[in-house]
């Protein structure tokens, strides 16, 4: 398939094994690149007659090759913040003080380091079916004291029972930090009753006011920056973004400069709808590079923390079923669904799509209830609805899925992290509509893969798509439990998991003609792998490394 009028192309590719995800086309050897776009696919000959005097030739021997992985999910901000710094999983005082090192070193003096997150993997041990390191760790704070003497440190543990603090962010505080003292504060002290550094009580409510809001924006343009990198790294060319304002200038600089490599699909929080709307945003608004007319809303909690809602108790707490978010009840904390509700449907009816967070069961079903009312109050059309983690369900709302056209936005890796202890909060028989990814696919809804970059204050998840697709065709833990797979009757094929990984994603983001798959006319996003996925043991999937990263028909990384 081509569009060669004799022009010559700007990058070629060849001898590859190119997965295209484009039913018309699945397999080809080589692809041509003009401009921005992809001009022609096919057989490594076919191609080569592409080649001219200013042609850069990639000759990619043999290995594989698919468009550019689409996240539908990230935390961009928080991801960007969390590279710079954290020690979730520093099980020693040598690699805290060398963290510390590397942060103080890329700051100027008087900015603050924040975060922290130590002891996540105390309990569970990073990919681990359960057991963790056995060993609590707490940062020894007098081994950064010097090399922390022009930065103020304030970071916490995960489950933020208790903090660490420097003598420069004591003083900050206005605290002498030979003795400090406050009210609904305790302040640990070593045999000789000097402070250690270790706080615990009303620790931010006392902080708050002296620790900056946000960070400098210079700072956070390099936060981004880094994060970029890491993207181009894991072979990652789109992503759907819910960060702030701050960010979302930070993308529109980065544009102009040329220096942005990646491409965002932007979600703002759904009670802003009336605002955007009134600017005249609605879906497809914005660019290729930077997509927005989407909003996010929230239902209920989070597993992690057992507070997504379900209809009865949790088992390993009778007295739990979960929260409701803050659109869902009134200004006195009442349930009221309804206020939500007229969030959806005044945001649907100006045009602007819909993709709503639910994780427990009952979170769910009164979701699907609410697009069902949508649907009859506003009438048919495109809208992609998109349900995103649908964790737990029951089966008569997977079905439903399918007949209202929802999209799932899923993200694998949760799976494996939170299988280690599924079974004992919520029990054997609701863990079966848990992350049922086959049921859901076969109820006629769409699949689309994401990570949630970088994760939750107890739980890393990484921006590799490897790890999402190990999770979807395996659903074992990173270290290989249960054997056969947890539910293995929900695993799906690899060609399922690329496929909801690349189009099915650009597809939910209203993108699919111009992105997720390397189709002639399309923008030539693609990423090339060292591994064949269908011929790769899954068990190995994690080590798969990204050979070119390549965005807009540039190569913006080589391994």
């Amino acid at each position: 398939m081509s569009c060669n009028s004799g022009n010559e192309a700007d990058l070629i590719l060849i001898n590859g094994t190119v997965w295209t995800v484009d039913d018309q086309q699945p397999e080809a050897e080589a692809v041509a690149i003009v401009d921005n776009e992809i001009a022609a696919v096919g057989s490594t000959e076919e191609i080569s007659q592409w080649e001219g005097s200013g042609t850069q030739v990639v000759d990619l021997e043999g290995t594989f090759v698919v468009p550019g992985f689409n996240d539908n999910h990230v935390h961009f901000a928080n991801a960007a913040r969390f590279l710079e710094f954290n020690i979730m999983r520093t099980s020693s005082q040598e690699e805290f003080v060398e963290r510390v090192e590397d942060v103080v070193g890329r700051l100027e003096d008087g900015e603050w380091i924040l975060g922290g997150l130590w002891g996540a993997y105390d309990d569970w041990e990073f990919g681990s079916p359960g057991g963790g390191t056995g060993q609590r760790f707490t940062p020894d704070m007098s081994r950064v004291e010097e090399i922390t003497q022009n930065n103020p440190v304030f970071i916490q543990r995960f489950d933020r029972s208790e903090y660490a603090i420097n003598r420069k962010a004591m003083e900050e505080a206005g605290l002498d930090p030979d003795n400090p003292q406050a009210e609904g504060l305790e302040f640990e002290r070593d045999g000789n009753g000097n402070p250690t550094g270790i706080v615990t009580g009303e620790v931010y409510s006392f902080f708050s006011e002296f620790i900056p809001s946000d960070f400098s924006y210079e700072r956070r343009v390099q936060q981004t920056k880094n994060a970029l990198a890491e993207m181009r790294k894991y072979g990652v060319t789109n992503v759907s973004d819910m960060s702030d304002d701050t960010q979302v200038e930070i993308y529109k600089d980065l544009k102009e400069r040329g220096e942005l490599t990646a491409r965002i699909h932007y979600r703002y929080h759904l009670e802003r709808w009336e605002e955007l709307a009134e600017q005249g945003m609605e879906i497809g608004s914005g660019d290729a590079w930077i997509r927005f007319g989407s909003l996010k809303g929230h239902i209920d909690g989070i597993m992690g923390n057992s507070s997504a809602r379900f209809y009865e108790p949790y088992d390993h707490n009778p007295d739990e079923r979960g929260s409701w978010r803050r659109l869902m009840v009134d200004e006195d904390g009442n349930y009221a669904p309804d206020k939500f509700y007229s969030y959806m449907q005044g945001a649907d009816e100006a045009g602007l799509q819909l993709t709503v967070h639910a994780i427990g069961d009952e979170a769910n079903h009164l979701l699907l209830n609410m697009l069902e009312d949508l649907i009859e109050e506003n009438g048919e059309k495109d809208r992609r609805f998109r349900l995103v983690h649908a964790q737990v369900m029951q089966d008569e709302d997977i079905a439903r899925m399918g007949d209202l056209d929802v999209i799932a936005e899923v993200q694998p890796i949760h799976a494996s992290d939170d299988m280690r202890w599924m079974e004992e909060r919520i029990g054997k028989d609701r863990s079966e509509g848990a992350y049922a990814f086959k049921s859901i696919k076969d109820s006629g809804a769409m699949l689309s893969f994401g990570t949630d970059w970088p994760g939750t204050a107890a739980a890393e998840y990484h921006i590799s798509p490897m790890y999402g697709l190990y999770a979807a065709v395996t659903r074992k833990t990173m270290t290989g439990e249960p054997e056969g797979g947890w539910f293995p009757e929900e695993r799906i094929s690899m060609e399922e998991a690329i496929k909801a990984y690349t189009l099915n994603t650009a597809y939910a983001n209203f993108e699919d003609d111009i992105k997720g798959s390397i189709t002639v006319g399309k923008l030539a996003d693609i990423t090339v792998l060292d591994q064949n996925l269908f011929e790769v043991d899954p068990m190995n999937l994690p080590d798969v490394n990204v050979l070119y990263t390549i965005v807009d028909g540039e190569i913006v990384y080589k391994r």
